[in-house]
């Protein structure tokens, strides 16, 4: 009899697994087929059926996320239209892309009970930090990496992704992903200063020999202005990656604006040595500007930080290799 029953319920969990999985695929044929009415009709049947199922909340996400999505194209015409007859034909189109505040707003009330379930679920994480950073909530996404760091500890990096599976190096894939969100805050401008602060100063909390984070600590004392505390960071970041051509770069950088033309030549041909392609490059342009001028000078008082090194995004919440949210 225990033999029985042990039998039925192994029968029964493998057919609600069966029927779970059945909706989502169904889900994924309707939005592929841009059916909205359908989706919902089925998220409803759905949430009934299987009112817990973790990939039901993800899948409310999507489908209000998609719902909210908006596209504006403008005609765009040729600079020289006014000039010249041919150039007037020559028009072109862009598009902006935005999201409407009311289904958007339904799409994170589901996405943060899906987490509050099931917390180690780091697609749905990062599926809410992509959509932040889609409407520019900068002080929102910066608080929800903290939040994933935070509860990363707790365990111990253990993460989860699509269908609970678990993740293959998931302290690599989190850091990764991180470091990319960074670079898009980066990219808003010297008023995100603070929050790739907060950012860096969390990862350095529990990875204390993190580099990309004492390198985006000393991005952000550059933006900031303060280049000894810029400076401080980007040596710390070498010392354990000594062939990181962007902490060498950045180092070179700073040097220049110091005035130490010395150290900034041999930061450059550090760069020189270890960089990419493009790397070379500048490294090189910068060096020749250097030899044609007197030691004291400072010849590269222009010379742009680096951004963050940009590794490997994490925007989607339904596949499991981090690309744009579908």
């Amino acid at each position: 009899m225990k033999h029985l029953f042990t039998i039925l319920l192994l029968c029964s969990l493998s057919t609600t697994s069966i029927l779970a999985q059945n909706y989502k695929q169904e889900f994924e044929k309707l939005c592929e087929q841009g059916d909205t009415a359908k989706q919902k009709k089925l998220l409803e049947k759905w949430e009934k059926s299987r009112p817990n199922d973790a990939e039901l909340y993800i899948a409310y996400f999507n489908f209000y996320v998609s719902r909210s999505k908006t596209e504006i194209v403008t005609k765009v015409s040729h600079p020289d239209a006014d000039t010249k007859p041919k150039a007037k034909k020559q028009t072109g189109y862009t598009s902006e892309i935005g999201y409407r505040a009311d289904p958007l707003g339904k799409g994170f009330k589901y996405i943060n009970a899906g987490i509050a379930k099931y917390p180690d679920r780091l697609d749905m994480r990062f599926g809410k930090v992509y959509m932040l950073g889609e409407t520019y909530k900068y002080a929102a996404l910066t608080q929800e990496l903290v939040n994933v760091l935070n509860y990363s500890t707790t365990i111990q990096n253990k993460w989860k992704w699509t269908d609970n599976k678990l993740l293959d190096k998931p302290e690599d894939f989190m850091l990764s992903a991180i470091q990319e969100y960074v670079a898009t805050i980066y990219n808003s401008g010297k008023s995100q200063a603070d929050n790739m602060k907060e950012i860096a100063e969390t990862v350095l909390k529990y990875y204390p020999k993190h580099v990309e984070s004492l390198s985006d600590l000393g991005i952000v004392y550059t933006m900031k202005g303060d280049l000894n505390m810029a400076l401080r960071y980007f040596l710390k970041a070498t010392a354990i990656e000594p062939k990181d051509f962007i902490v060498l770069n950045n180092i070179a950088n700073i040097y220049n604006k110091k005035k130490d033309t010395t150290n900034a030549v041999k930061y450059y041909e550090q760069a020189l040595k270890f960089g990419d392609t493009e790397a070379k490059e500048l490294a090189g342009k910068e060096l020749k500007r250097l030899a044609r001028k007197p030691a004291a000078t400072n010849t590269a008082a222009k010379a742009k930080t680096t951004a963050p090194a940009k590794k490997s995004a994490a925007t989607s919440t339904n596949k499991k290799a981090p690309k744009k949210k579908s």
